[in-house]
């Protein structure tokens, strides 16, 4: 590309004739407004550069001051004309840099012997063609190295603008490798472009991954903006692939808002959308939402059904790895919620599995936090607050919005562990970051003797709104009637256990049924019926083992010897000390106390 002082300029199908202002492609005139023409005239004539928007200002209204909307709308306007001959991308925005017309075959009536562009190598040197760095970007994509492909998606931009699907593709990169906000700026270009161009189903696309990038970055007000933008897009389309992501992002954004039944309505649609187009990718996540909203309703049978269909979806196959990865870490958090650890572990090994199969990094982000949470119930405490140190640093950077939810694993693991000032740093942590600690927290204000802290706390937690904690429900309660006997307020307990009882769905897992078990057991130990306390424990110690939690159980076996020693049954104590000493040592040490007093107990009774 030479620069010369000729008014004729040649790309594409276009012939732009600075002298008569005329811009003609294949032999037709493009009808300009007078600025839009002299801003396409600017750019073409300093194209090996990019110009910058106070440069354009300058040029296009000299001696005047204007908003910046002004050149924003005429930048739009001459894309849309040189869209309309098939140059989507000829003018590229650099964020907050200025435009550049980018176009590689441009030359004037005198440039016969053309340079090649400044930024365009010729392969005859030997040099790597334009393409290469797209080409790489693809390559790195296809085997699923999102910063590699995220580096050379970059790289090939800054070469030539990307088409919408490479942005696309380079979005969900970013996103997956938690890069994100690093294609925020290419992302509102395509939704320019797209706009521009007339292509509202372009625009929603781009739009919703701008939607899914501003929620992680715990940008709630700017994303409910973009999504009813997008909805704007689409208005006379029902049955397309795009509103389906549209109503499963809407699905997502309306749970963390607290409406189930409108993350339900949307979730319905992404699944319906998906069926109908046969696409797997929208079936499977609209399934997957479906289950959320339903468990957030309480109607947590058919939720686990849809979210145990959607990972059928995946295991089948046809399902795209961004899809899959997500699918599977959302099952893994309902599961931990619902404290069905044993679903929660099975999951955790169809992920690595999966990952292994098709070269997916395990564990990333939020994932690697839940796999941290399994571990933790699972009694690997060391390995767990690794883990979970090491999502929670890198969830700092990748996704703040989930932050807060690793200090609130780390803290449940403190607890477990017996360091109980780090716990509670944990849960202030998590609080700060504007996650309910709860129930951890008064698992730990309990163990601590704090009862009515603990009542306090999860009363509240009972009345929030925050579908996570209407999915721990079950938990809460159980919890409940531990705070309200440890507080001296025995009818609220009862209260509590009724209401257990009531919907057998908020005790459906081994772990839950545990639970629920101990709670039966403090209230018939306060009512003096020692014997019915014992057997319950028992049925605890039961559920904990087939839960695979030896952290639940050695807390049950700690509160089965206080029964036996109540009881004067020796014999029964010494037992349930022994199986703590000889398989639940290290998960003991948070209960050292009343172990203490368990053990003077029984050498009394001789």
């Amino acid at each position: 590309m030479a620069a010369t002082q000729s008014t004729v300029f040649r790309f594409g199908p276009c012939e732009l004739d600075e002298a008569r202002r005329s811009l003609r492609a294949h032999g037709k005139e493009i009808k300009l407004q007078p600025r839009v023409f002299d801003l396409l005239c600017y750019l073409v004539r300093h194209r090996e550069r990019v110009v910058g928007k106070e440069e354009l200002l300058d040029a296009l209204w000299p001696g005047t001051i204007v908003v910046d909307n002004a050149l924003q709308r005429i930048v739009s306007l001459a894309r849309a004309a040189l869209a309309n001959v098939g140059l989507d991308n000829a003018v590229r925005t650099y964020s907050r840099h200025g435009y550049r017309f980018c176009h590689e075959d441009c030359a004037d009536d005198q440039a016969d012997e053309a340079a090649p562009a400044p930024d365009v190598v010729s392969a005859s040197e030997g040099a790597p063609s334009a393409n290469q760095p797209l080409c790489a970007a693809r390559e790195a994509l296809e085997r699923n190295d999102w910063a590699a492909a995220c580096q050379s998606y970059a790289a090939a931009d800054a070469v030539a603008p990307l088409s919408c699907e490479d942005v696309e593709q380079w979005a969900r990169a970013a996103i997956s490798a938690g890069e994100g906000p690093s294609v925020v700026a290419v992302l509102e270009r395509t939704v320019a472009q797209r706009d521009a161009a007339g292509d509202p189903l372009g625009a929603v696309r781009a739009t919703v991954l701008l939607v899914q990038i501003r929620i992680d970055s715990k940008q709630a007000v700017i994303a409910r903006g973009l999504l009813q933008r997008a909805s704007r897009y689409l208005e006379g389309y029902t049955n397309v692939a795009e509103r389906g992501h549209y109503a499963w992002m809407a699905s997502r954004m309306a749970l963390g808002g607290g409406d189930a039944a409108l993350a339900l309505a949307m979730a319905d649609e992404a699944c319906a959308i998906g069926r109908s187009l046969r696409n797997a990718d929208l079936e499977c996540l609209g399934l997957a939402y479906r289950g959320h909203a339903l468990m957030a309703q309480g109607d947590v049978a058919r939720g686990l059904s849809e979210q145990e269909e959607a990972a059928a979806l995946i295991g089948l196959g046809g399902v795209r790895g961004w899809v899959a990865g997500w699918v599977l870490c959302s099952i893994l958090y309902a599961a931990r919620h619902r404290c069905d650890w044993l679903r929660a572990a099975q999951f955790t090994e169809a992920y690595l599995e999966w990952s292994r199969s098709c070269s997916m990094p395990a564990f990333p982000g939020t994932c690697r936090l839940h796999r941290a949470a399994v571990l933790g119930v699972q009694g690997a405490l060391e390995h767990a607050a690794k883990e979970v140190r090491a999502a929670a640093t890198l969830l700092a950077n990748i996704a703040p919005w989930a932050e807060g939810d690793a200090f609130c694993v780390l803290g449940d693991i403190q607890v477990s562990h017996g360091d109980f000032a780090g716990a509670e740093a944990s849960f202030r942590q998590a609080h700060a970051l504007g996650w309910d600690p709860q129930p951890g927290l008064a698992r730990l204000h309990l163990m601590t003797g704090r009862y009515e802290l603990a009542r306090r706390g999860l009363e509240s937690a009972l009345e929030a709104a925050d579908w996570t904690l209407r999915e721990r429900r079950g938990q809460l309660l159980c919890l409940l009637v531990h705070a309200a006997i440890g507080s001296g307020d025995a009818e609220r307990a009862r209260e509590a256990v009724k209401v257990l009882q009531s919907d057998p769905q908020m005790l459906n897992t081994e772990a839950l049924k545990a639970m629920h078990c101990e709670a039966v057991a403090a209230l018939a130990l306060h009512d003096g019926d020692v014997k019915l306390a014992i057997q319950r424990l028992r049925q605890a110690v039961r559920r904990w083992r087939e839960t695979g939690s030896p952290v639940g159980e050695a807390e049950a076996r700690i509160r089965l010897a206080e029964c036996l020693v109540t009881d004067r049954d020796a014999s029964g104590t010494e037992m349930e000390l022994h199986a703590i000493d000889s398989h639940l040592s290290t998960l003991a040490v948070a209960h050292e106390k009343r172990l203490t007093l368990v053990r003077e107990a029984m050498l009394a009774l001789g």
